[in-house]
């Protein structure tokens, strides 16, 4: 085989493998040297499988291949690498966050987005029911009604409370 055709071969199994990688990630979670290989651009380059007809170049002529062979040239296999260790990653790892890895940041970064988006929701309910509490207050301190009628719009108003306060428990849970 000429040394172009090995080149293109490299690219177009490449992909594939990739692709296969990205939709069953379990079956290739123990093979150290392709976990190896997808760390990195110069990785996938240097990779080979002879099986699959795989054989290892320098990132320059995977790139130049690439280029002439796929639509988005190189940038659609180094997307297709990343995605193919970040599904190796979270089949492994599965849904526990570390640190360590890309999928385990953007898990976590994910959860305290949430976490903070759900903050938020709060504290806006809350401000708006003491500026309600506020005005209330105010409208009794005010008002000339008589005890039993003053009684009677705290009641009210407690129940009010109580619903907006356990609404916002169990929506932070």
């Amino acid at each position: 085989m000429e040394t172009l055709e090995v080149n293109q071969n490299k690219v177009i199994e490449t992909k594939s493998l990739l692709l296969e990688i990205i939709r069953e990630p379990l079956n290739f979670k123990g093979i150290e040297a392709l976990l190896l290989a997808l760390k990195s651009q110069a990785g996938l380059a240097k990779f080979s499988d002879t099986e699959k007809g795989i054989l290892s170049c320098s990132l320059n002529t995977l790139k130049s291949a690439s280029e002439s062979l796929l639509d988005r040239g190189f940038k659609e296999l180094d997307e297709l690498r990343i995605n193919a260790k970040d599904a190796i990653e979270e089949a492994t790892i599965g849904n526990k966050a570390t640190k360590t890895t890309r999928t385990g940041l953007r898990q976590a970064v994910n959860e305290l987005e949430s976490k903070l988006n759900t903050s938020r929701k709060s504290n806006f309910l809350l401000t708006t029911m003491i500026t309600e509490l506020r005005s209330e207050l105010n409208r009794m301190a005010h008002s000339n009604d008589t005890p039993e009628e003053k009684k009677t719009v705290y009641q009210e108003i407690n129940k009010r409370v109580e619903a907006k306060l356990s609404y916002l428990n169990h929506s932070e849970q």
